[in-house]
């Protein structure tokens, strides 16, 4: 069907365990008895999904909407951020993942990077279109900046790939703050701050807000973007000769 597996398994993942509150029935989902762990129910539900048929339809949309939808408490298991559903990673004792996940522009992205030169980075490659798995191989920026050059013909070095990069992450920042994103769309589900974990050697831990809030402001003032407001600042945005972006926001 050619489904993304992450937004798929927690859109499955939401419903049943909305299914199992009672917040949906069985006639609302097509006849289906989505209870947790049915794989003949995930299957009809797979079904319905690729081809938006009956419930299908709306929950091919995600979780999100499904929460939106569904209303009650469903935010706190809805598992996004930015409408981008997380990947199969807790960050309930990993702040490094809980960066990631809330400052990815793409929304909730495990391969995005919790500092910004790893985000400049991983931007880079991801323009060059070359596969992650690779790069976790020990492929480095120096390695990059010969592979363009080679590509080019131009003198690429580890300096130069890195501005690349960041012009990539900060004109999709812009893009999105144009279209109204702020800081308070850089969060993360309640469940990570609100359930601790049940077992293993972390049983009991949970995400604490106001360490989170904190590592978010080292972050921006990193990026040198407003705190307040994550908007880029010009001097940052005129530094990577971005200066058609910043006339599209510097009046928001």
């Amino acid at each position: 069907y050619g489904m993304d597996i992450i937004s798929l398994g927690n859109v499955i993942g939401f419903l049943m365990e909305a299914y199992e509150k009672g917040y949906l029935d069985r006639e609302t989902l097509d006849g289906i008895d989505l209870k947790w762990g049915s794989v003949e129910a995930t299957l009809a539900l797979i079904d319905n999904i690729a081809h938006r048929k009956g419930f299908g339809d709306r929950a091919a949309e995600g979780v999100k909407s499904l929460s939106a939808e569904i209303g009650r408490d469903s935010r706190k298991f809805a598992i996004h951020c930015k409408g981008q559903e997380i990947a199969a990673w807790n960050v309930h004792v990993d702040m490094g993942g809980a960066i990631t996940y809330g400052t990815a522009n793409k929304g909730a992205c495990h391969l995005s990077g919790s500092t910004p030169d790893r985000q400049n980075f991983v931007a880079a490659v991801d323009s060059l279109g070359i596969c992650l798995l690779v790069i976790w191989a020990n492929v480095e920026s120096d390695i990059m900046a010969s592979l363009l050059g080679a590509i080019t013909g131009k003198n690429w070095d580890v300096e130069t790939y890195h501005k690349a990069g960041e012009r990539i992450f900060n004109l999709e920042k812009c893009f999105n703050y144009r279209e109204g994103f702020r800081r308070n769309d850089d969060s993360l589900p309640d469940r990570f701050f609100e359930e601790p974990l049940t077992k293993g050697p972390h049983k009991g831990a949970i995400l604490k807000r106001d360490e989170l809030e904190n590592a978010f402001d080292s972050y921006y003032a990193e990026r040198n973007w407003d705190p307040k407001t994550t908007k880029p600042s010009k001097e940052k945005l005129m530094s990577l000769g971005l200066d058609f972006a910043w006339d599209e926001i510097k009046e928001l």
